[in-house]
Order: structure tokens, then C-alpha cells, then sequence
């Protein structure tokens, strides 16, 4: 194992970088994905397949005049609109496994169907950082957790091939002293266990006080949270954001929600569907979320953040007599932060006239493309890395927005201007311009590209130009300007 863990092919990566967070999420019991990211175009399809639970049309919040959101998830809606969040639909992978564990476990080494392995995505990727964990941690160079599980169990995404990289941190006052003997240990499997276990209890309890420290450093500065204790989910994040803006350079964050397992009662009656224990989850992950992006945002931290959100399933597209759903297949994903591609990818789901108990959901992205995503745009780990950690080679979907990282452009400094904004048929675009030809492409918030326009050898200094896009249809575009290979953009609302 050793020999293992120093194999070249698990060698350093150079290009990883360590000043990034990621906030996984995760939805324990498998989400009703079509009661949370609703498809408008198939509403009457869906309401013949689940009338009994399914949100009356008039109440969806349109994200776009195809797909809408849960009316219990209004902060989630205005992230969305502001651009800064993603929903991935048809979420999933080959031959499906609707058992709640081996599919949690597929989703959390990125194996697929058939094949076990007992490393975690996010493990494997440390353990080419951090080849001698845990031996000498925390030091000097690495004296914070590298990974934090708020909760009482620490999570397998951060399993390495020979030791868990995440520290569990169920809340401030937590504390892990070991009260036995420190030396003398037998030298039997039994000693060598237990010098192990002794010496992972004293590195936690040093990482605890680097915990504290950080904790004790910053204040939660949002008035979005929910009172403390009526939403879990909440009051972990709102744990994290502390620890984030008191400098805590853990690289990724794992928490939780449970009860998604809705085989029952999801809503509360077929004459009122706007309440019952999905619309409650639902609406505690969307104030969760939008309080604690609010707070990485009134921190100065915003930048430094991605989320993501997932399940270990989603739930068969007809309901049952129980007021409920049963395990099924695909589920939409949800990306969030200001460096997030915002949008809608993927198409919605395709839903039958008349569905069966048996009818699931077809994938339109296999879970290890967003991996890849994550690897390679957000932790910039290169391709042949990223293959290696996924143990193939899967196509990437774009998570971060294509502006993240790149330099603004303008020899001066100065942000380029569109107005009116929004605008109804023609807007002007002023810009500083350098050397080289200018490229100007507009994306729907859908990445589809709607624009392009190209100004060879302009004249050096400001810039301006009409826009025509009386032809675009109404919504959020993204206007990219690329010159000399560095990029600006600018957000357009279309009336």
C-alpha cells in the first residue's frame, strides 16, 4: 500500500489549487428531483403520472418558460435570476442500483455499477497532494484540516487508498483527548491499531483548536439564517461560513440533510400539496443555501466557494397511493457561487402520457462528467490527472463560468459598460481596447451561444459599438469579450 501511495501515476499535481473550497451537500434518502426542478413543457404528462402530489402549474417558480422551480424554494429562484446558480438535469449513471447504499457508495468512490472502490473521489485527489498523510499532520506547511466533515461520522468521499482525509467536527465545543497510554504499545495487529487510532484522536484534537481559532476569528455578518435549531442543514453551513471567513484553508466541507426518503406522506394531502415533509426539505435547503452564500458574499469570500448539491438517487416519475415516490434513477444536481456557469444544462426530462410504477427517468449526464468538471475548471487538476482520479475518461461539463481565472481586459483597467441594461432592441457596448483582434460572443443562461461578433485590428483606446438583439428572445444573457487572450463579461437582460 505504501509502495502504492508513491507510484507515479499517483504522483504530485502540480497544477492543483490548494485556494479553493468546495461545499458538498449531500441529500441523504434519495430527492424527488421532478418535485424540486419541475418541467413545465411535460406538466400535463406529469400531473396524469402524479396528480396527488404534484404543485398546482400557476404556483412553479419559472426559471424559464420550460422549467420552474418548487414554489417552496423562492431564495433559490433569486440566486438563480443573479446568476449564480447551475442546475444539471438527468443526473445518473449506467445499469442504476436503487439501493440506498451501494448507490451512496457509487456516488462517493465515482465507481460505476459493477465495480467496488473503496477510495473516495475526493480522497484520491488528496492522496496525490498529501502522498505521507496522516504521518506528520498537522506541520507547519499543512496546519489546517485538509478536509472537515461537520457531523458526528467522517465522510468516505475524502477516503483515501490508506487514510481518511477528513476531520469530523460535530460543533465547537467537540473535543477527541485520548486518555490512554500514549507509549508502550504492543507490538501485536492489536497495538498497531490502536497507535494508529491514538495518533488520528491527538491530530484531531490539534486541528480543533485551529477550528476554534478560525471560528473565533470571523462573525456570520447574514440576517438570512433561520433561527438556530430549526433548520440542520443551516446551522452546518453557517458553521462553515465561519470557519472560511476566519481564514480556515480546508479545502472541502462535507454536510448533510437527511429524510428525503419520501415513500410517504410527502405532502400533506392532495388538497393541500404546498405543505408536507419534501416542501419542508425543500424550503430548508433553500434557505440554507442563500443564507450562506450571502454570508460568504457580505465576507469578502464568495469567490473563493463552490457548492454542490447531490442525492444518491432520484424517485420514479409516477407517484404511489401513499402520497409518496419510490427509489428511481436520475436526479437534477445543483451548483452554486458566484464562479458557478449559472444556467439550466441539459434538457428536461421526457415524461410518458400514461407512466407505469416501473417508468424511470433517462440520463442525460453520467455524475463522473461533474467530476471531471470539478477536478479539472475548479481545483485545475489537467486531464490526464482527472482521468486517473476517475479512472477513465468522462466528458467534462462545464461547472465554472468560462470567465473564472482570466485576466480583464482593457489596457487601462476599465470595466467594460453596456447600456441601457436591461435593453429592448439595440444597447451600446464601450470597452477599453489593447492589441489584437476583439471577439464578442453572448450566451443564453443556458451556455447556448446566441451571438458573435469579431472586429479585426480595432484602434487602440475606448471603444464603442451597437449591439442588435431585437432577435433574442427575453431573459439573462452573458457577454463574453475576449481580446489577447484574456477575457471581461458582462451580464444582459433582455425585455
Amino acid at each position: 500500500m505504501n509502495a502504492l501511495a508513491s507510484a507515479p501515476d499517483f504522483g504530485e499535481l502540480n497544477t492543483f489549487n490548494p485556494g479553493r473550497k468546495l461545499v458538498l451537500i449531500q441529500l441523504d434518502g434519495g430527492n424527488d428531483g421532478l418535485n424540486m426542478v419541475i418541467p413545465i413543457t411535460e406538466y400535463d404528462n406529469l400531473a396524469n403520472a402524479r396528480r396527488n402530489i404534484l404543485v398546482n402549474q400557476p404556483d412553479i417558480l419559472k426559471l424559464t418558460d420550460e422549467t420552474g422551480l418548487h414554489p417552496s424554494m423562492p431564495e433559490l429562484f433569486s440566486m438563480y435570476h443573479e446568476g449564480h446558480v447551475q442546475i444539471i438535469q438527468g443526473v445518473g449513471y449506467p445499469n442504476p442500483n436503487l439501493s440506498h447504499f451501494r448507490s451512496k457508495d457509487i456516488l462517493i468512490s465515482a465507481s460505476d455499477a459493477k465495480t467496488v472502490i473503496n477510495s473516495g473521489w475526493a480522497g484520491r485527489m488528496f492522496d496525490s497532494q498529501f502522498p505521507e498523510y496522516p504521518n506528520g499532520f498537522p506541520s507547519s506547511k499543512q496546519p489546517h484540516p485538509i478536509a472537515l466533515t461537520i457531523g458526528s461520522t467522517t465522510s468516505a468521499t475524502c477516503q483515501g487508498n490508506l487514510s481518511n482525509f477528513s476531520t469530523v467536527l460535530k460543533n465547537l465545543t467537540s473535543s477527541y483527548t485520548n486518555n490512554s497510554a500514549t507509549e508502550g504499545f504492543p507490538a501485536t495487529p492489536f497495538g498497531n491499531e490502536l497507535r494508529f487510532i491514538t495518533n488520528i484522536m491527538e491530530q484531531t484534537e490539534s486541528y480543533l483548536s485551529v477550528i476554534k481559532t478560525a471560528a473565533a476569528s470571523a462573525k456570520n455578518l447574514s440576517t438570512l439564517y433561520p433561527a438556530a435549531g430549526t433548520n440542520t442543514l443551516a446551522d452546518s453551513l453557517k458553521l462553515v461560513a465561519s470557519l472560511i471567513g476566519g481564514g480556515l484553508q480546508t479545502q472541502i466541507y462535507v454536510v448533510s440533510l437527511g429524510g428525503w426518503d419520501t415513500h410517504s406522506e410527502q405532502v400533506i394531502s392532495e388538497a393541500d400539496k404546498l405543505k408536507g415533509s419534501h416542501p419542508s426539505l425543500l424550503g430548508k435547503l433553500s434557505k440554507a443555501i442563500a443564507a450562506f452564500h450571502d454570508d460568504l458574499t457580505l465576507m469578502g469570500k464568495a469567490n473563493e466557494v463552490l457548492g454542490f448539491v447531490y442525492t444518491e438517487f432520484g424517485r420514479r416519475i409516477k407517484s404511489n397511493d401513499s402520497l409518496g415516490t419510490d427509489h428511481g434513477t436520475t436526479w437534477p444536481a445543483i451548483l452554486f457561487g458566484t464562479k458557478v456557469n449559472a444556467g439550466i444544462t441539459g434538457s428536461n426530462p421526457k415524461i410518458p402520457a400514461v407512466a407505469t410504477k416501473s417508468d424511470n427517468l433517462a440520463m442525460q449526464h453520467d455524475f463522473r462528467s461533474i467530476y471531471a468538471g470539478l477536478y479539472n475548471q475548479w481545483f485545475e487538476l489537467d486531464n490526464t490527472d482527472t482521468a486517473k482520479m476517475l479512472n477513465g475518461m468522462f466528458p467534462q461539463i462545464d461547472v465554472v463560468a468560462k470567465s473564472t481565472g482570466l485576466a480583464n481586459i482593457g489596457v487601462t483597467g476599465t470595466d467594460i459598460k453596456i447600456w441601457p441594461n436591461p435593453v429592448s432592441d439595440n444597447a451600446t457596448l464601450q470597452f477599453e481596447s489593447g492589441m489584437g483582434d476583439v471577439q464578442i460572443e453572448i450566451y443564453s443562461m443556458q451556455g447556448k451561444l446566441a451571438e458573435k461578433v469579431q472586429i479585426l485590428n480595432p484602434e487602440h483606446g475606448q471603444q464603442q459599438i451597437n449591439l442588435n438583439l431585437r432577435h433574442l428572445a427575453s431573459g439573462t444573457y452573458q457577454l463574453i469579450l475576449v481580446q489577447n487572450r484574456q477575457r471581461q463579461t458582462a451580464r444582459i437582460m433582455k425585455l
